[in-house]
């Protein structure tokens, strides 16, 4: 392996570090509460290697979205456009999400948060990612419509219907997780396996859009 292979391989080690860093914490703290030093030393960089690949702290963060959102609107778009019937599509859209938490565990949380603040940091960019994510359910929805299988609904009323309860199981999960938390007695901590997860969201969605 040549020199060039063993330091590109270091510098991608180094880019996943930072932002596996950047993403846990953004998403425990908030953008605000999260310093370029915090990142740096939660990652075992020096803080210019954080500046070697992002511009600053913002451009990270955005970056860190962008992926998120962009992964799952590939995901997403691909069911969107297979050749199922909607019904089909609805239920692998539900589990596609759902997946998402167990990849990207960090995700849902720092999206609460910053649509929780008003969204002050969602450029046009990371924007574009969530309305391909957006704009496929909406394709299902239509579809399903169109064949008779799903009642009409406003696409937003029912894209927050059934992604909601996801979003919420997530951070009940990250509560749970919580080590003072573990073991207590209560029951909005129960571990519920995902796959009862997803099979209580497609049910729950079938019964909601059946005309």
């Amino acid at each position: 392996m040549t020199p060039v292979r063993k330091n590109a391989a270091a510098e991608i080690t180094t880019k996943d570090a930072v932002f596996d860093s950047a993403a846990t914490l953004f998403a425990n703290r908030g953008f605000d509460g999260v310093s370029v030093d915090d990142i740096a030393r939660d990652a075992g960089v020096n803080k210019a290697m954080i500046y070697y690949h992002f511009a600053d702290k913002l451009a990270l963060y955005r970056s860190v979205l962008a992926e998120g959102l962009s992964k799952m609107g590939m995901t997403v778009s691909a069911i969107a456009s297979a050749t199922e019937l909607p019904a089909a599509k609805l239920d692998r859209f539900i589990e596609a999400f759902v997946r998402m938490t167990e990849t990207r565990p960090w995700m849902p949380a720092l999206m609460l948060r910053e649509i929780a603040e008003g969204a002050p940091r969602l450029d046009t960019d990371t924007m574009s990612h969530m309305r391909v994510v957006i704009g496929s359910f909406t394709t299902i929805l239509a579809e399903g419509q169109t064949s008779g299988v799903f009642r009409h609904l406003h696409p937003i009323l029912a894209y927050e219907s059934v992604i909601g309860p996801i979003i919420i199981n997530a951070a009940r999960e990250r509560v749970a997780e919580k080590p003072e938390r573990k073991g207590a007695d209560f029951p909005m901590l129960i571990a519920i396996s995902h796959d009862d997860v997803i099979a209580h969201g497609q049910e729950t969605a079938r019964r909601m859009l059946a005309p």
